[in-house]
């Protein structure tokens, strides 16, 4: 299909769904999508959006999670002509209903499927003269009004880009290459298209691809096979960065790497260069987003200059002078790869022009021509700035977001260098007559973080009572950059332990984002993290810990103080990931063999719950706690109860001198019965100190009961559980899903599957305790500690943190209950008075470790 008719994404897929049907064209983990299907998929579609009258220069806008469907949409809408746009699926929800009002769509897919548009616009071609082709796609970048502008490329400008790309890297249908670039930054269509067309497959990160830097990255690279990779070029920096203080991380497989978004380093690309056996080629590639995504490659050798280069065929460079003098020029682009222009700005922009009568686009860039045919670029000349790794931002459109937060009456927005690019800081004045926030820094980042890309939330918002002025009385930037590039003190930390993990990462926080946490709760992404900065987050954390954090865990953890207790289990040897290990015995801590914990499964069943505890009981104890074996799961508290048990004995559990037994709420019970069958082996070196147990007999939790557990507490979603449940009683967990991503407990890139894999152990927990009679303990010393709030479930209650007035315990003598009273005595029971669900939450925690070290020590 040519592009005279659009469609150049579709006609590639449908000629190798005929040429070679049962090539595999996406994959993600186990599921794969053959060409056959894709176009299957793709036909399917595109009839659904005839349907809906999309038809030639309308706009589609796309916001699924990326994934095979996105893929499916953007071909699907070349085949009938249109154009689309990509929502980045983290974009703020006023961000996209700014694109949305911009554009105009003709229609709108998204996972519940294509919808007609809003408010849909006339066609393209009536907005913005076409120039060669018809509409592809409209790409949206920063604008210094305030809303964002959108990008008009044309399908034979992105055609000539695909084949011109394919041509430099010498792709083929045997390379496979990886979907790694934010889907509404455009490298992502260079990574997308060029792998349709050439009839690559394309590989999507699945649920095991979550890495802790350029080892674990290279490690699946390997996994996958990926054998051309494009890399945003922070990323690519920082990667390279690791790569060249270490050896031995090589991907065979990956003989090209490309970087593009800004200039890459000398050292990122003497490393690369290095990751295959017998050498890797490395790209850098440049091009705006007004054009078709990259508009010149250039291959770099280790120890040269770097440089763009020449422009593909069909692209010609001009070197505009600027200024009277002359003395520097603008790089300005002509030829196919130019775009139409901004919609809605075709006479307020002149970026977009004729020169010497061709349609033409200044870049904004300072460059000169070298002798080879490449050009060296030199920085800016209009107020764009790129950040975070290749964005680029207008800081007017930044400037006006701040000035529409009410308690602000002035902004100035400054870009500065630190530690793997560039990032932003923005100085404000408040309205006197107002009263701020508390915070009003903190206030402010959350107001931008609702409205703007990560990429565009300065790291650092800094309250100002008067702006420093220069001699002519306009606002001195200098002094404003050169605050900005100054560090914070730090001289305690910096006279820091290495080994104070707090203080370490504190640093580690302040050398990625440019200033310390606010307070302990802060978090990461709200204080200006991104994707880009996270992998650098997740590098200074192992050069200073030597501990691995993978991005996963970061995006779950992301405040300050539950990202320092995470990385301090971790460097302790304690697990810390949310879900369950798979692992039925975890050795937490070993020590000596004088007294062994055994923590038994809770409803959960991970034993994550427990981490706390093992960290602060006796440094000369060894911990161990268990999680649920799938194999016994549903089998009911007797054979669970015998095979945990049996995994005790296997593992030398009575080379022990004292084994206490223990576990919170269910695992309580399940401790219970262990510690009854190990007493039949161990004697009297068994006791079980159980943490407030539920009654057998009138417990009966139900499975309705279960999820709203699951969900409240397991995963920390504030939504009632009840809206997940349908009108059958099932349960939505596509829903949790997406609820525990909002929520911070799960991955922003992880799939249904950890979702699916906890509900189960949940839901077999569940109905362990049917039909349970307790059997009296035959000599097993047995306590409690009940949770107590006088019947008030509150989810976030503590207790007392200090013994009391008179010098006594903080926990109270209790009543046994329900089939506990059946079997022992009240001179059993404690009782602390803090609500069941918050006994293991600091600073309850260390209460009841002292009521278990006290009773192992009777």
């Amino acid at each position: 299909m040519t592009p005279e008719t659009g469609g150049m994404l579709y006609a590639a897929i449908a000629a190798h769904a005929v040429g070679r049907p049962q090539k595999t064209a996406l994959s993600r983990g186990e599921h794969k999508l053959s060409y056959r299907e894709l176009a299957d998929a793709c036909d399917t579609l595109a009839a659904r959006l005839r349907e809906l009258g999309v038809g030639a220069e309308n706009v589609v806008v796309i916001d699924l999670p990326v994934g095979f469907d996105t893929i499916v949409a953007m071909a699907a809408v070349g085949q009938v002509g249109a154009a689309f746009t990509l929502l980045e699926p983290d974009l703020p929800d006023s961000r996209k209903q700014l694109i949305v009002d911009d554009c105009g769509p003709a229609a709108l897919i998204t996972e519940s499927g294509p919808r007609r548009g809003p408010r849909p616009g006339p066609p393209l071609d009536e907005r913005l003269v076409r120039r060669t082709s018809p509409a592809a796609y409209v790409a949206y970048t920063s604008g210094s009004t305030g809303a964002p502008k959108g990008a008009v490329v044309e399908q034979a400008a992105l055609e000539n880009h695909v084949l011109r790309t394919i041509d430099w890297y010498g792709l083929t249908s045997d390379d496979t290459r990886l979907l790694f670039s934010s889907i509404a930054f455009d490298l992502a269509l260079e990574q997308i298209c060029t792998s349709m067309v050439a009839g690559c497959e394309l590989v999507f990160r699945d649920e095991a691809f979550v890495y802790g830097g350029a080892e674990d990255f290279l490690h699946h690279c390997r996994r996958l096979g990926v054998t051309v990779l494009s890399l945003p070029t922070g990323v690519f920096n920082r990667f390279g960065a690791e790569l060249a203080a270490s050896a031995g991380h090589t991907a065979p497989e990956l003989r090209l790497v490309m970087a593009g978004g800004e200039a890459p380093t000398q050292g990122a690309v003497a490393a690369w260069a290095t990751v295959a056996p017998g050498g890797t080629r490395v790209v850098n590639g440049y091009g705006p987003t007004e054009t078709a995504v990259v508009v010149c490659y250039r291959d770099l050798l280790p120890g040269d200059a770097i440089a763009i280069g020449a422009p593909i065929d069909g692209v010609r460079f001009l070197l505009e002078p600027l200024g009277e003098e002359g003395n520097a020029s603008g790089l300005v682009i002509q030829g196919v790869a130019v775009g139409r222009g901004y919609l809605g700005h075709a006479a307020s922009s002149s970026a977009f022009c004729l020169l010497d009568g061709e349609w033409s686009y200044r870049t904004g860039d300072v460059a000169t021509a070298k002798g080879d045919g490449g050009y060296d670029l030199h920085g800016r000349y209009d107020a764009q700035v790129k950040v975070n790794g290749g964005f680029r931002v207008e800081p007017g459109e930044i400037v006006s977001r701040l000035l529409s937060v009410d308690f602000v009456v002035d902004a100035v927005v400054v870009p500065f260098e630190a530690a793997g690019g560039r990032l932003l800081a923005a100085y404000v004045r408040l309205d006197k007559s107002l009263a701020p926030p508390p915070d009003p820094e903190a206030a402010i980042v959350r107001l931008l973080a609702a409205s703007l890309p990560d990429y565009m939330v300065p790291s650092r918002v800094t309250v100002l009572d008067e702006f420093p002025l220069t001699s002519r009385g306009k606002v001195d930037r200098a002094v404003l950059l050169d605050r900005a590039k100054a560090l914070p003190s730090t001289d305690v930390e910096d006279d820091a332990d290495p080994s104070d993990v707090t203080a370490q990462l504190r640093r580690a926080w302040r050398q990625v984002l440019g200033a310390p946490p606010e307070d302990e709760s802060t978090s990461f992404f709200a204080a200006g993290g991104n994707s880009v900065r996270a992998i650098e987050l997740i590098t200074e954390v192992r050069g200073r810990l030597n501990v691995s954090l993978r991005a996963a865990e970061l995006y779950r953890t992301p405040q300050f103080d539950a990202l320092a207790r995470l990385l301090a289990d971790r460097r302790d040897g304690i697990p810390t990931a949310h879900h369950t290990t798979g692992t039925t015995l975890v050795r937490m801590r070993p020590a000596g063999e004088d007294r062994l914990w055994v923590f038994l499964p809770p409803l959960s069943g991970a034993v994550t719950r427990y981490a706390s505890l093992a960290r602060l009981l006796p440094a000369d104890d060894t911990v161990w706690a268990m999680e649920t074996p799938p194999e016994l799961s549903g089998k009911g508290m007797a054979a669970l109860a015998d095979g945990l048990a049996e995994v005790l004995l296997a593992s030398g559990v009575e080379r022990f001198g004292s084994i206490c037994v223990s576990g919170f709420s269910l695992g309580g019970v399940f401790g219970y019965e262990v510690a009854r069958r190990l007493h039949d082996r161990c004697g009297d070196a068994v006791r079980a100190l159980l943490i407030d147990p539920p009654d057998p007999g009138a417990h009966r939790v139900r499975v309705e009961d279960a999820f709203d557990i699951f969900v409240r507490v397991g995963w920390s979603i504030t939504i009632p559980a009840q809206r997940f449940v349908d009108e059958h009683g099932g349960f939505d967990l596509a829903a949790v899903t997406a609820a525990a991503k909002d929520a911070g407990t799960l991955a922003r890139d992880a799939g249904q599957q950890e979702i699916e894999d906890a509900w189960a152990v949940y839901e077999s927990n569940a109905r362990v305790l049917d039909g349970l009679l307790l059997s009296p303990p035959d000599g097993l010393k047995v306590r409690i500690l009940q949770g107590d709030t006088g019947g008030q479930i509150d989810y976030a209650r503590r207790g007392p943190t200090t013994v009391t007035a008179d010098g006594g315990k903080p926990w109270t003598g209790g009543h046994a209950i329900g089939q506990w009273r059946d079997v022992l005595p009240d001179e059993a029971v404690d009782k602390l008075p803090v609500d069941h669900f918050a006994l293991l939450e600091s600073p309850n925690d260390e209460l009841v470790r002292d009521w278990l070290d006290a009773q192992a020590r009777r």
